[in-house]
């Protein structure tokens, strides 16, 4: 248990400490520049001794082009450290616990000996526990969680010593020794990355199956952190420990002593080879291997073809042999390629340790470190090591040579080279030779990097790799892809089976695996006929690459069915298949033949096209009959294409997206579901999911009209999980979320999901009185609701129990929810959207959110839900440069980035992602029958320079400020929502003076129902935050609301932007002691609920909760069970029901007639009285409000009345039953004809301190004769 001083001041703070300190260390990446850092939270561990504090603190530094994250361990002592002054970060005062002395806490033996423990043990964080100066004891959550891995097989060592090692650029290194264990070293990450580090996970790995040729894996540490940008959380390793190997020589020193020697290095570069093997081998067997693919050797040549044309910018030699690097590009693509599998990375003879007793360990499995941690993720051919071992004898040699221009370690290179290819080759048991010119284009990718690298920093090695790219390139195009027969490569056929010829590893396990040898890839072609028809049984070797690339926009043009003339053709796409059939209606069967890398083709025996079903067997004999995507036509129209390539399908998410479809066979019904994704700048799409593990080259999408590409998958039913992978024209692919995907799947997972609703409504009758009724003409008295945090861990359906029930209680007519779209970030408030067209999967299936809203109907609670078409969240796997283009965001940073929230903004200007806005307002209104949407940051959409300075926006057309599109897209979302949902309402949270915004579109206007009134808000919170004292200095805050009440049509809100990030909860708002507080909180409510416009009130503020709003936690339902916050609770109840009572209250909240001022000038007394009217004559329903703002009882208070009689004292807050001292006027006063404040009659009444009364008229039996 950590223990946290609530309150306590730090001089200086740890950001100040730490930034003052973090430019000088080694690690630190932003050299030459001033920290400028962020401190995104901490993780704390507990030391047994309860002397030091042990912290570790997570820092983002923004000063460079993205921020770099950093782990930095501290340790808090009370004394100094001995012998540990370079380690000091610096001192502090602790205003509870004195001076302290603050240490890097790698150095510092508790921290070392906390994280080992945690790390063996599984342990996790320290708890929290909090004390405040008053003695109360809390608890607070820890704001980065990590957690150990464990191993079972070792035991808590007692640390000894720990001694930290110099030198290293990105990590910091411990060696550790202990009393009675083997000395071990820990590495903790100070540079830190979300995802596996490759370190720990094949170490790990390798470690699992006995590999003696790593250092033992003892444990790991692995944590979850505040994104740099907020938009989410990132997961990933933080440290580990693994076995120490003392007294060892690296390769690389023992290498550069045999050749600065002139001494073979051969017998070792053999054991060294054998090694590698071993490794290479051991990672096939404890990780997934798979086949090299078109789209990986595509992939990793053109990632050559880059780095070779940036060594040859700078190098004149090796920009005239670009030819021939291009011919061995060009016969490298049609090479025998091993399977992918994981390989070391980065490995040269620096990574290499002689161990005594056990030979040759490689370690430092982190890859290259120019590489991103996504990139050394992934899988590799294992040449690629082999090659970098290759290029490190070169510089062995090399750096012998640099010291003595005369030496000459050529042979001495070969010979290292030689040894270490067959000592790789005995260990295998194969022969190398087929792969050699794949090895040498191997060394001379890595070659052109070392170019770069060395021009930079070390021109005068600048000969080194020159020199090897100039050796490695072959001299005759025809050499570009010979082996050493002489004999030129034949085409690639991926396939499981290998041939006498396959680089297998040792024990008969595939290591590394090439394609089988198979058909030719001309084989069947018919060369009289057109290239790429359907006609052709077998199709042209280019035409069939770009398919299989993906490239190829029709996919449907070349498989499925086909007729030529009097005979009918099928080609399907099965890859490793051994035989494939067409099986027919009557049941007989077609063979197929295969023609290229597992595209079967042949003749059917019928003149048309019949029902038919594939039938593949693969190596284990079983057959697999499935339906032909292929074989089915478009699912869109012409006229929804039409519609969509105009931007004007008003029911987009009915033909975009995926859909389940059934459809007769003689065969039997066929069910799947039709994809289909507005993608118009891809070069090709293809879809992916768990039906295909995630491999889209058998589901190739085609493009329809309008950049629209479509594909109708029989066999994919409900539950199916999918994205479509899209390459841009930049020739990346791109996995993406569905845009209109109706379900996703619950992150940190980011699937689209299939899906279909079943659910029957049962509210026919509340939108039967909804279309009958405008909204301006209705109740409105909204509760605004975080459904994560409301009460934490709910879901729709148990919500639809709990809340209706409260909601209904309190009397409240709307619920408004916060983003209920599907976003990233659990704990956040929803605002950075990823799926606009699904609801939030932790919360259930989309139906369980329509019984939500059926239920709050059903109860006469009427739904809105934010909507933000603002801005969009950027992660990569979502709308963001969906197609390789700014596609749905705007191209122009100026007009495309919100520098405020750091997201996305939508290119208002491009119709079809106007529509993609339109049809979402519709859609949520729609399918779940939400009676309105609130749009969140009108005032950003609205202005080009909202949140930038001078220099940083792109005035209009005209010059101007004013986003002219986002009016455009405004107007038509409010005019469409209207049309075809009567009785909803469009909720503007606009926070400036712009004109029109609740006016009709026909008069120019922007169209909204209701525009948050953020002036009221803002002027009334500061006014009540005032003591009593100084509130006659603000009197005319209170006032200046009813100047332009009736210029727009308001909503008060009390929304949850004001009770976060500092604000302060409504409660703690209010000055005084707690009784104050709760009474001015009372007098406010009733003050809202009088006052025109409809009113919003967000969770918790209903009982006056003290704490601020925190998303990840639930409110504080305990405060119910204190009489004085359930008082607040029944206040809110009673004013929503003489609310709802009185129509005075809300028939003319928009028409000024419906208000009159009794006395708005007692400022020194803290009083306001005003009339509530329902009719323009004001001879119905009236209300007469007196709210008394001050401290002190306002007595014999004379206030004008419209008309004589008794009137009933119909709410006084300071009634005992809501928590107050239950003074007032005995139930009601009367009025006499003796005229006062401009009215023709008057009462004296007495206001109690900090509270309101309502008056209303008693009623007579005459008066309901008279009406």
């Amino acid at each position: 248990m950590a223990i946290l001083h609530s309150g306590a001041t730090l001089t200086p703070t740890k950001l100040e400490l730490i930034s003052g300190w973090i430019g000088d260390r080694r690690w630190y990446a932003g050299k030459g520049s001033d920290p400028r850092l962020t401190i995104l939270g901490g993780y704390r561990f507990d030391d047994p001794a309860g002397e030091v504090g042990v912290e570790v603190q997570i820092v983002a530094d923004d000063s460079g082009p993205v921020p770099v994250v950093y782990q930095v361990p501290m340790t808090y002592r009370g004394a100094p450290l001995a012998g540990a002054d370079s380690a000091l970060i610096g001192e502090m005062e602790h205003s509870v616990l004195g001076h302290r002395w603050v240490y890097d806490g790698c150095h510092d033996p508790v921290f070392v000996a906390t994280l080992l423990r945690t790390m063996i043990t599984g342990g996790r964080q320290a708890e929290l526990e909090t004390h405040d100066a008053s003695g109360a004891v809390g608890h607070r959550d820890a704001p980065v969680t990590v957690r150990g891995s464990g191993f079972r097989h070792a035991t808590v060592p007692r640390v000894r010593t720990s001694t930290v090692l110099s030198g290293e650029q990105s990590n910091t290194s411990i060696i550790v020794a202990s009393d009675d264990e083997e000395p071990l070293i820990i590495k903790v990450f100070r540079v830190i990355h979300p995802g596996d580090n490759p370190d720990v996970t094949l170490q790990a790995a390798l470690s699992q199956v006995g590999s003696e040729r790593v250092p033992q894996m003892i444990a790991s540490l692995s944590g979850d952190w505040p994104s740099p940008d907020g938009s989410g959380r990132m997961q990933g390793h933080l440290a580990f420990a693994q076995e120490f190997l003392p007294d060892v020589q690296d390769a690389w020193r023992v290498a550069l002593e045999a050749a600065g020697d002139d001494r073979s290095f051969a017998a070792s570069a053999y054991a060294l080879g054998a090694a590698t093997a071993e490794v290479h081998h051991q990672l096939a067997e404890a990780m997934p291997v798979a086949p090299s693919s078109p789209e990986s050797i595509r992939g990793s040549l053109d990632a050559m073809r880059r780095r070779f044309a940036l060594a040859a910018e700078s190098v004149p030699e090796l920009h005239d042999r670009t030819s021939d690097f291009d011919a061995l590009l060009d016969g490298a693509r049609d090479a025998d390629w091993p399977a992918l599998q994981r390989i070391h990375g980065d490995l040269h003879l620096g990574q290499a340790l002689d161990v005594p007793e056990r030979g040759w360990i490689l370690l430092d499995f982190e890859g290259e470190p120019l590489r991103s941690l996504a990139e050394r993720n992934e899988p590799d051919v294992p040449l690629r090591d082999i090659a970098g071992m290759l290029r490190s004898f070169d510089y062995a040699a090399g750096s012998v040579e640099h010291r003595d221009a005369v030496t000459d370690r050529r042979e001495w290179a070969d010979q290292a080279r030689t040894a270490f290819l067959d000592g790789y080759a005995a260990q295998t048991g194969i022969d190398l030779a087929p792969y050699r010119r794949l090895i040498e284009l191997f060394e001379i990718d890595k070659a052109s990097y070392e170019v770069v690298y060395e021009i930079r920093n070390r021109p005068d090695w600048l000969d080194i790799p020159r020199s090897a790219i100039l050796r490695l390139l072959p001299t005759r195009k025809s050499d570009a892809m010979s082996d050493d027969r002489g004999e030129k490569r034949g085409p690639r056929e991926v396939s499981e089976r290998g041939t006498s010829g396959e680089l297998r590893g040792v024990q008969d396990t595939n290591a590394v695996r090439p394609g089988a040898e198979g058909r030719g890839a001309t084989e069947g072609m018919s060369d009289d006929r057109s290239e790429g028809t359907a006609a052709s049984t077998a199709i042209r070797t280019e035409v069939a690459d770009e398919l299989l690339a993906g490239r190829f926009g029709d996919p449907h043009r070349l498989l499925g069915p086909h007729l030529d003339g009097s005979r009918a053709l099928v080609r399907v796409f099965r890859p490793l298949a051994s035989t494939v059939q067409v099986q027919l209606p009557d049941g007989t069967r077609a063979d197929l033949h295969h023609d290229h890398e597992g595209l079967w083709s042949g003749e059917l025996p019928t003149a048309e096209v019949p029902d038919y079903r594939v039938v593949t067997t693969y190596d284990d004999g079983v057959e697999h009959v499935t339906d032909d995507p292929y074989r089915f036509l478009p699912t869109l129209g012409e006229i929804d294409l039409h519609l969509i390539g105009e931007g004007r399908h008003e029911q987009l998410w009915t033909v975009l997206g995926a859909h389940l479809h059934r459809y007769e066979s003689p065969q039997g019904d066929v069910e799947g579901t039709s994809f289909a994704v507005w993608a118009p700048n891809a070069r090709g799409v293809r879809l992916v999911g768990d039906f295909n593990t995630w491999s889209g080259q058998g589901h190739p999408m085609r493009r329809l009209s309008g950049g629209v590409w479509e594909l109708f998958v029989p066999g994919i039913g409900a539950g199916t999980r999918y994205k479509f992978d899209i390459l841009g024209p930049d020739l990346i692919w791109r996995e993406k979320a569905d845009p209109l995907a109706r379900q996703a799947e619950t992150a940190p997972a980011t699937a689209s999901v299939v899906t279909a609703s079943t659910y029957e409504w049962g509210d026919g009758g509340w939108l039967e009185q909804r279309a009958a009724t405008a909204a301006h003409e209705r109740p409105m008295s909204v509760y605004e609701v975080h459904p994560m945090s409301w009460r934490q861990g709910k879901s729709w359906r148990e919500l639809a129990d709990e809340l209706v029930s409260y909601v209904t209680e309190l009397g409240f007519t709307h619920v408004e929810f916060m983003p209920v779209m599907e976003h990233p970030y659990p704990p956040s408030w929803g605002y950075h959207v990823t799926g606009y067209y699904a609801t939030n999967s932790r919360l259930g299936h989309p139906d369980d959110f329509r019984f939500l809203v059926d239920r709050l109907h059903q109860a006469g609670v009427g739904v809105i839900l934010d909507w933000v078409p603002g801005h969009f969240a950027t992660d990569e796997w979502a709308l963001a440069r969906f197609d390789g283009t700014a596609l749905y965001e705007h191209p122009d940073p100026r007009r495309g980035w919100h520098p405020e929230w750091g997201s996305y903004i939508f290119d208002f200007g491009r119709p079809q992602v106007r529509n993609f806005l339109v049809a979402n307002a519709v859609y949520w209104m729609q399918e779940f029958h939400a009676d309105g949407l609130r749009v969140d940051g009108v005032a950003s959409m609205l202005y080009l320079d909202y949140s930038r300075n001078e220099g940083e926006w792109l005035p209009n057309k005209h010059g101007g400020r004013e986003n002219l599109e986002a009016m455009q897209l405004l107007q038509e979302t409010n005019a469409t929502a209207y049309r075809r949902m009567p009785g909803t309402v469009m909720i503007a949270e606009e926070s400036t003076s712009w004109p029109g915004v609740t006016k009709p579109t026909s008069q120019d206007g922007l169209g909204f129902g209701f525009k948050w009134n953020m002036g009221w808000m803002h002027d009334t919170l500061d006014y009540v935050a005032q003591q009593p004292i100084y509130r006659k200095y603000h009197h005319n805050k209170m006032t200046f609301s009813l100047v332009y009440a009736w210029d727009e049509q308001f909503v008060l809100p009390i929304s949850h932007d004001e009770v976060v990030h500092g604000k302060g909860s409504l409660l703690r708002k209010m000055p005084g002691d707690r009784w104050q507080q709760l009474a001015g909180v009372r007098t406010l409510l009733a003050d809202m609920w009088s006052h025109p416009g409809k009113q919003l009130l967000f969770m918790g503020c209903e009982f006056a909760q003290e704490a601020e709003w925190a998303d990840g936690r639930s409110l504080d339902w305990w405060l119910l069970d204190q009489p004085a916050h359930l008082g607040v609770a029944h206040l809110v109840s009673d004013l929503n029901r003489l609310y709802t009572e009185h129509p005075a209250l809300w028939k003319l909240d928009h028409d000024p007639q419906g208000f009159r001022w009794i006395d708005a000038n007692a400022a020194d007394a803290n009083l306001f009285s005003y009339l509530r009217f329902d009719t323009p004559e004001q001879d119905g329903d009236v209300v007469a409000a007196v709210l008394n703002y001050s401290g002190a009882e306002a007595r014999d208070v004379r206030v004008g009345l419209p008309r004589p009689g008794r009137w009933l004292e119909t709410l006084n807050t300071d009634a005992e039953r809501y928590g107050g001292s239950n003074r007032g006027n005995l139930g009601g006063v009367d009025a006499t004809d003796t005229p006062y404040d401009d009215q023709p009659c008057s009462a004296v009444v007495t206001v109690p301190p900090l509270s309101a009364i309502w008056f209303t008229p008693e009623k007579r039996s005459d008066d309901a004769v008279r009406r």
